[in-house]
């Protein structure tokens, strides 16, 4: 650089040779994937998966299309299939290459059938291998272990507490009666109490 002194180039190279050196001996932290897994957070939410009744072992997505209508990127498409017992989804696709992961289709599932993983380990060079249908999404929620978070524990964590006034909502005051305009008041009741009492009779 024109006019910088010699003592401070020799300066700068020292400086970044010592960080160099410092960091020259300390352990790796690179994460050799795929042969090495890497320990996720316990709050990690990666991806989205259907997940199947744990007391019965059925499909528990009832087809409702909540997750289907509050998608933001409109990426969800379900159809419901309707039976005397309950009801299912006759088809279930994500689009996952164009998912935001905002988490509002695991918020409002009544069921808790659509939930985030601890894992985004589905690399591939094809963007047509990102078009999960009911099937693959149902294999990700068996292949990898899920995150605390569904649908109706996120509710409860926004929910006000039980029997907490909600705010903006403050007890109205007691009514106070209003005079109406060309109203006549109600006369007032007669007293009957006499002017001059007589004095009691002394006693005997």
């Amino acid at each position: 650089m024109k006019g910088t002194e010699p003592t401070v180039i020799v300066r700068a190279v020292v400086k970044a040779m010592g960080m160099t050196l410092r960091n020259l001996f300390r352990k790796p932290v690179t994460v050799h994937y795929p042969t090495t897994e890497r320990k996720y957070p316990d709050r990690y939410r990666g991806l989205l998966a259907l997940v199947y009744e744990p007391d019965t072992g059925e499909e528990a997505c009832i087809g409702c299309r909540l997750c289907e209508f509050v998608c933001p990127p409109a990426v969800i498409k379900v159809e419901m299939l309707k039976t005397p017992e309950r009801n299912y989804a006759k088809s279930f696709t994500l689009e996952l290459y164009a998912c935001e992961f905002c988490e509002l289709c695991v918020q409002v599932c009544p069921t808790d059938a659509i939930v985030m993983m601890k894992s985004f380990d589905m690399p591939t060079a094809d963007r047509r291998e990102m078009l999960l249908d009911k099937d693959r999404l149902h294999t990700l929620g068996l292949k990898h272990e899920r995150t605390w978070a569904t649908g109706n524990k996120l509710r409860d964590m926004q929910a006000p507490p039980k029997g907490a006034p909600r705010p903006g909502h403050a007890t109205a005051p007691p009514a106070v009666p209003v005079a109406t305009p060309g109203a006549v008041p109600a006369p007032a009741a007669p007293d009957t109490t006499p002017a001059n009492p007589a004095p009691s009779e002394a006693k005997a």
